[in-house]
């Protein structure tokens, strides 16, 4: 019998991991910083896995794995499932609570999934949670890629009230006036754009072009990776819509 790899090993404890509720989720709050933005609660989901040893590992040291071994659907459906229940078992808690949006990151393995958006649907229908609690992001290169099963998703997933959020959006793949096309109702700004809008002039015009073609087009924005109150004064004055970043708050435990 030919011996597991050492990744086969490890994708093996990520399997068993994901059965035992190894990993935990976490949040970053994604906040309103125009007068006309939503004033809803936002946050993005975030996921960490805790290790043997009770280390808790950041998606980079463990993405590359499940990806090698064509896992990430079933974290993709572990992470939809597990913040559904957190949004019931608060809802149970807080009986006048006002639920924020969740944002949960999927995979390209997730995007090209045909029964993605049926897992989605079934979990919604069986929890009676309101739709528009979710909301799914996906990076440009990724809705460049698999364009045609991101719009089959869109097309089973919004209808219902879930959102979609197309994220690192730099206009290098998909040009402005697609953007309608494609669906999405926010778009997150690239981070390695907004990061340098305080002294980069071309960064700048930059920001303030999407900016501008995306609220002709009813889109919400958001500037990603925000960590300096500078780059934060720049957004505003721009009229973006909202700003996420260790300068506005760093990632916390979902409770």
């Amino acid at each position: 019998m030919r011996q597991k790899t050492d990744q086969q090993v490890t994708a093996d404890k990520l399997v068993a991991a994901l059965k035992q509720d190894r990993f935990i989720l976490y949040s970053q709050p994604i906040k309103p910083i125009r007068s006309a933005a939503d004033n809803t609660g936002y946050q993005e989901i975030l996921i960490r896995y805790l290790d043997e040893e009770e280390k808790l590992l950041p998606p980079g040291g463990f993405f590359p794995i499940l990806e090698r071994h064509k896992l990430m659907p079933m974290l993709d459906r572990w992470v939809v499932n597990r913040v559904i229940r957190w949004l019931l078992a608060k809802q149970s808690a807080h009986r006048n609570w006002n639920p924020s949006r969740c944002s949960v990151n999927l995979s390209r393995e997730s995007i090209a999934n045909v029964q993605f958006s049926n897992f989605v649907k079934e979990q919604l229908q069986t929890s009676k949670l309101s739709p528009g609690v979710l909301s799914f992001e996906v990076s440009e290169p990724d809705a460049e890629a698999l364009a045609v099963a991101l719009d089959r998703h869109i097309a089973e997933l919004k209808p219902l009230g879930c959102s979609f959020v197309l994220t690192s959006y730099s206009g290098e793949f998909i040009a402005g006036e697609l953007l309608q096309a494609l669906g999405v109702s926010f778009v997150k700004i690239d981070g390695d754009i907004i990061r340098n809008i305080h002294h980069d002039h071309v960064s700048l015009a930059k920001t303030r072009l999407i900016n501008l073609s995306c609220q002709a087009l009813g889109i919400r924005t958001i500037g990603e990776m925000v960590e300096r109150p500078e780059t934060l004064e720049k957004l505003k004055e721009l009229g973006v819509d909202y700003a996420q970043g260790y300068g506005i708050a760093r990632p916390q435990p979902l409770m």
